[in-house]
């Protein structure tokens, strides 16, 4: 796969208990309800510095359900969304572009 690794950010919406357990390296876990209050609370350079706005987000959860929601939010504050997953997916992907 021609792709850059670089190009893109992972963010993992499940809970910091699911985080735990599996994840993939280097990237976010951020649960989806934080993730739906992006904005709210926290100037907006906080979240730009957690959620870069440089880089093609791929967002994954157990289900591809909440990384859905997490999906319509953050398009919402004109984030770049490459597509959303199941962790699984997210994994197959990570590897395709890490080789």
């Amino acid at each position: 796969m021609n792709t850059n690794k670089k190009e893109y950010f992972f963010l993992d919406v499940r809970e910091e208990e699911e985080f735990i357990q599996d994840f993939i390296p280097n990237s976010l876990n951020m649960p989806v309800r934080k993730v739906l209050s992006v904005g709210y609370g926290f100037s907006s350079g906080f979240w730009e510095q957690m959620i870069p706005k440089n880089k093609v987000l791929v967002l994954y959860c157990s289900t591809g359900k909440r990384a859905k929601m997490a999906e319509q939010a953050l398009k919402e504050k004109d984030y770049k969304i490459r597509n959303v997953h199941t962790l699984e997916e997210a994994k197959r992907f990570y590897n395709a572009i890490a080789n």
